[in-house]
């Protein structure tokens, strides 16, 4: 979480704006601290598209900011820690803001809690996995999977178990399996048969270790040194008119 607190240079910026009434202060402070968190706020967002690959509008978006007061002279800027659906920011982000094991997806979740995949292993798309816009394999196919594995009950938010009398009425699902086709020769991960031959749908690779690549603070300090002072005068002069 980042906060914007700027106090350090409000008094000198008094001493040298002359005939400024101290009751003005915090009006002007708390709305120079909300101008920057919006700044802030903006250029996370701006990076996050810089430094990722096709970023869902989820993530672009979960990058909140909370205005300052005259009775709060702070202001934050903070990653979405809450979600009505889907998974919180806040539970993938950090690892790219400060480098570490790639958090596990709720459907890699599901296979682990199941022995279907091993704890310190991910999955990553195969060549024929049915991708979405942004470049991940499509929901649609991760619950057909989970389903057909047995996997999907009750963990981590899916409810697609395929039944036995479930699978008697769709007949034309997919059939999916965990193994190493070509006679242990191939990668170990999801495949689907089809006929005689099989398709890579996950493959499963080590837990990679990302390095930092999301600045989140960085972007924050700079663009808070470079905008408060400025908008923070600013404001103390429009402060000032009004008297």
């Amino acid at each position: 979480m980042m906060r914007l607190e700027m106090r350090d240079n409000i008094d000198q910026i008094v001493r040298e704006m002359r005939g400024i009434s101290r009751s003005k202060v915090p009006t002007a402070a708390a709305k120079a601290l909300t101008f920057t968190a919006e700044r802030v706020q903006a250029a996370e967002k701006a990076e996050l598209a810089r430094v990722f690959d096709r970023p869902t509008r989820w993530t672009l978006n979960s990058i909140f900011k909370r205005s300052a007061t005259v009775t709060r002279l702070y202001a934050r800027v903070w990653v979405k820690d809450e979600a009505s659906s889907g998974v919180p920011a806040s539970k993938y982000l950090p690892v790219h803001m400060d480098g570490g094991n790639r958090p596990h997806k709720r459907f890699e979740k599901a296979l682990i809690h199941y022995g279907l995949m091993p704890a310190d292993m991910c999955a990553v798309p195969g060549r024929r996995a049915r991708m979405d816009g942004n470049g991940n394999i499509s929901r649609g196919q991760i619950v057909q999977i989970l389903s057909a594995l047995g996997a999907a009950e009750r963990v981590s938010g899916f409810m697609a178990n395929r039944t036995k009398r479930s699978q008697r009425r769709n007949r034309n699902a997919p059939d999916y399996f965990v193994g190493q086709p070509g006679n242990g020769t191939g990668p170990r991960g999801i495949w689907q048969r089809v006929g005689s031959g099989a398709r890579p749908i996950l493959i499963f690779v080590k837990r990679p270790t990302y390095r930092r690549r999301f600045d989140f603070y960085g972007v924050a300090n700079r663009v808070a040194q470079a905008e408060f002072e400025p908008l923070f005068r600013r404001a103390l002069a429009r402060e000032m008119e009004r008297s």
